[in-house]
């Protein structure tokens, strides 16, 4: 992989549990993700249900961008809670958005999350599809994600 590809090392000499980019034998991302990720063997895979953006409390947003949000942030606790860093582990997401009119708040959380979590641009895989619906009609986008934490 090239473009922000790591040593399996850091500079701490603490392993890397993911190393993230692309090649440059085909066209540059579409947006904000990596074309591959590699996973260290020091690390344990974390396979994380679909999160919607509902708040703790059970609240959900009212509106895209703060469904994708606090969707990011219920994976950020996941990860967490296993032990691990969401920008040192998240390998991976799979984002349904539930209609085109959506997709410019999704991706405005997603920018605006993975701009705090990863300011050098090394972006986990993220393949993201318009489905015709989620689980319930007040929800407008769900996060699968899979993620490696300290073995």
């Amino acid at each position: 992989m090239s473009g922000s590809e790591r040593d399996m090392e850091d500079v701490v000499g603490k392993p890397v549990l993911v190393e993230r980019g692309s090649t440059d034998r085909i066209a540059p991302p579409l947006g904000a993700y990596s074309h591959a990720a590699r996973v260290s063997p020091e690390g344990a895979v974390l396979h994380i249900a679909g999160q919607v953006g509902n708040a703790p409390d059970g609240t959900v947003a009212p509106d895209a961008y703060g469904q994708t949000v606090q969707a990011l942030r219920n994976i950020a606790a996941i990860v967490e809670d296993a032990g691990g860093i969401p920008a040192e582990g998240l390998v991976s997401l799979f984002t349904m958005v539930a209609s085109r009119e959506a997709l410019p708040g999704v991706r405005r959380g997603i920018g605006e999350v993975f701009a705090e979590w990863f300011p050098e641009g090394d972006y986990p895989i993220n393949s993201l599809c318009v489905v015709a619906g989620l689980a319930r009609e007040d929800l407008l986008v769900e996060i699968a994600s899979v993620a490696v934490v300290p073995g």
